[in-house]
């Protein structure tokens, strides 16, 4: 592990006018985590476990003077890096095959964290969410993320393994990979998760000729990503009222792609990326099996019908006898879920309706950074 440990150092740091601080800082993170392993923790190495002896006071001394990644150390690194988040959404989650590909591609690269995963069968969807740095030269501007190379591993292992025209649930979807969203963590900036979300973009139109379209930050315009989903259909079901299932549009696209193609691979479908600061995603079950009321109270939510303004939201049937308002709080501190779940909570009771409590499908940014500094300084508790 330290062998892993020196090659990381010296593998950013051959970098040419590469800012070596952000360099010593996170290597000096994952040399704690490497001096924990040797000094405390048995090593397996696939063949056979094996304890290197120590003395307890030594290795309580390692533990306690060198390695301990406390709360207020954690704040404190928190502060120094310049972290993304990156969260993909693939079309598949009722088949194992193509999410354990998808899984062993995102750990092939130790330097990006998947930090949290969510599947939703009746969706038929599943989101991972990653983490890892950005590394700056000496002007300033971003030059590298192991999360480039670690997405594209991901998206790889997706189109070998989901046939979008095979696919279907109760969730909207146009591409094998949907979306791709990135967010800007701890010191990083929005600049900066656009300047990765259109590297990934780039790569995933040349490399896999599939059309992609950018939005927020990455797109010149700043354009939302309901205006190019509203262009493209993506809202309209096109199985059986309630389902979105196979390929269904056009495959010569009449809107240009910002990178790819025009021409669409059934297979494939397209893929949508972009950077935007955090969102929240918060879901509020309604007891019915009534999709046309659920809808009226999803327009009655959202800010496009007149309701809480960042916020977006959908009826989607998730279930025998459930539907779900699924909402986009595009600005979480300002409109947060407690006046959804109220607004929810009053429109129902006006169709007679019973609501359960909502929840969030991801953590906060602020447990997401925290969950990345424990697993990088290898504190599992």
């Amino acid at each position: 592990m330290l062998t892993h440990n020196h090659l990381f150092f010296e593998q950013h740091m051959r970098y040419d006018h590469v800012d070596h601080t952000e360099i010593w800082f996170l290597f000096n993170i994952k040399y704690k985590k490497a001096t924990r392993e040797a000094c405390a923790l048995p090593v397996c190495t696939g063949r056979e476990n094996f304890q290197i002896e120590v003395s307890s006071k030594m290795r309580n001394h390692e533990q306690k003077e060198a390695i301990d990644i406390s709360s207020s150390s954690k704040k404190t690194a928190a502060n120094q890096l310049v972290l993304i988040c990156c969260k993909i959404f693939f079309s598949e989650c009722r088949s194992r095959e193509p999410l354990d590909a998808i899984e062993r591609a995102a750990g092939l690269d130790p330097e990006t964290v998947v930090v949290s995963k969510f599947e939703d069968r009746a969706y038929n969807r599943t989101r991972f969410t990653l983490v890892s740095y950005v590394v700056h030269d000496s002007t300033g501007s971003a030059i590298y993320s192991p999360l480039q190379q670690t997405v594209i591993a991901m998206v790889e292992a997706a189109y070998g393994t989901i046939n979008l025209e095979l696919h279907s649930g109760t969730h909207p979807r146009l591409g094998t990979v949907d979306d791709i969203v990135l967010h800007p963590l701890a010191r990083a900036s929005l600049d900066e998760a656009a300047w990765l979300a259109k590297a990934i973009a780039a790569d995933i139109g040349n490399r896999f000729h599939v059309p992609v379209f950018l939005f927020g930050a990455a797109h010149p315009t700043g354009r939302a990503l309901d205006t190019i989903r509203r262009e493209l259909g993506y809202y309209r079901p096109n199985a059986m009222g309630n389902q979105w299932a196979g390929w269904t549009l056009p495959e010569t696209l009449s809107v240009h792609p910002d990178e790819g193609p025009t021409h669409v691979s059934r297979a494939r479908g397209i893929t949508m990326i972009g950077a935007c600061p955090w969102v929240g995603l918060y879901n509020v079950p309604i007891m019915t099996a009534d999709v046309s009321v659920a809808r009226r109270i999803a327009r009655m939510v959202s800010a496009r019908g007149g309701g809480l303004p960042t916020v977006q939201s959908l009826g989607l049937v998730h279930g025998e006898d459930s539907i779900e308002i699924a909402c986009i709080l595009l600005e979480p501190n300002q409109v947060g879920a407690d006046r959804v779940q109220s607004q929810v909570e009053m429109l129902a009771a006006q169709e007679g309706l019973d609501v359960e409590q909502g929840y969030f499908t991801d953590s906060s940014p602020e447990m997401i950074v925290d969950k990345y500094l424990s697993l990088i300084s290898g504190d599992r508790a």
